[in-house]
């Protein structure tokens, strides 16, 4: 069946994501295509560029055209970023093509990836209010909130398969939805650092939101650490992904996030350089979401313990390499598009067979 299965991954490549899985999946067989609503300056790969993410009339008309075509041309439709074709964020216009592809026979799979369903209110009740973003719960908050329980609710009724690659977020979808790497990284084209580390141990963080990732307090440490160590942060943000690539080779160890509580496509971005990486996992969720918890490589520390964790390699240099190449072995087992592939590949064949 995959030699002749069709599969449609849109409307967005946040972290490379569905680029690295639509060429593996090609791979494997499978005409997959990925088509994009809105560009992004990090990583800009795609096979089509359709510029109506904006809600305008032409616009409108233009979804509804790429959605009929895409109708007759595929049969999974592989939404990520925990968006669709003809979707917008207001209470009643949620996912209006859902139920159109329901009625042509098609299947749909959709993947979260964090606060595209991930409720503030929820978030910060069960974990604490200063555990996302910076603590406040405005009326807007409560807004978006209310509108992605809808969101979630009409998943369940129309999508067979629900992604999820952050295991907190499992809380608040249906519950049919499963864990699944990320596949951001062509492990073959990353070659791991073959440098010694540096006289100056050099210290990379890549925010993409400042308040999430707890990078006042990675700021504030390491200040506070190059006082009495030989150390420097390299603070990545707001250039092109091969810029930040040849940051990235130059580091000794990296920083992810201190707050959400998994790690992200920038950890395994550095894992698969043998870099070693702190970042915070909150244990109660991998446990119960992660079937590989037990296996991650990654130093956890939040912001309290973030000082402790750098000391330890600070001091023992000799671990920086050891988890260093943890690291790398741990993304060849668990991250390796290819496999991730296979597996959803799988998931398209049993669906498409009902």
């Amino acid at each position: 069946m995959s030699r002749n299965l069709r599969v449609l991954h849109c409307p967005l490549n946040n972290s490379n994501n569905y680029w690295v899985l639509s060429r593996a999946e090609r791979k494997l067989g499978i005409k997959s295509d990925l088509t994009i609503f809105k560009k992004y300056n990090f990583f800009d790969n795609f096979d089509n560029f359709l510029p109506i993410e904006s809600v305008t009339l032409p616009n409108e008309f233009r979804r509804i055209s790429f959605l009929r075509k895409s109708l007759q041309k595929y049969d999974v439709f592989h939404f990520n970023f925990g968006q669709s074709i003809w979707d917008h964020p207001f209470p009643g216009f949620n996912y209006l093509d859902l139920p159109i592809i329901k009625k042509a026979g098609k299947k749909i799979v959709i993947t979260f990836q964090g606060d595209d369903i991930r409720q503030k209110g929820f978030f910060q009740e069960k974990y604490g209010k200063m555990a996302y973003g910076d603590g406040s719960y405005t009326v807007f908050d409560r807004f978006f909130d209310f509108n992605k329980r809808l969101r979630a609710k009409k998943l369940d009724k129309y999508a067979d398969v629900i992604f999820s690659h952050n295991p907190d977020i499992m809380h608040v979808l249906p519950e049919k939805a499963q864990f699944l790497p990320y596949p951001n990284v062509e492990i073959e084209k990353v070659k791991p650092v073959k440098h010694p580390v540096s006289k100056k141990i050099k210290i990379v963080h890549a925010p993409t939101d400042r308040s999430v990732k707890g990078t006042e307090v990675i700021l504030e440490i390491v200040k506070k650490l190059a006082i009495e160590y030989p150390i420097e942060l390299l603070l990545v943000e707001n250039v092109s992904h091969k810029a930040a690539s040849h940051i990235y080779d130059q580091a000794d160890i990296a920083i992810d996030q201190l707050k959400i509580g998994w790690y992200g496509g920038f950890a395994v971005e550095m894992m698969a350089r043998g870099v070693p990486v702190i970042s915070y996992v909150r244990e109660s969720d991998a446990q119960k979401f992660v079937p590989f918890w037990k296996e991650i490589p990654v130093m956890n520390a939040d912001e309290k313990s973030l000082e402790e964790a750098l000391l330890v390699l600070i001091q023992n240099r000799h671990l920086i390499k050891k988890i260093g190449f943890q690291g790398r072995k741990f993304v060849e087992k668990y991250h390796d598009p290819i496999k991730i592939a296979r597996f959803t590949k799988k998931i398209y064949e049993e669906i498409c067979a009902e």
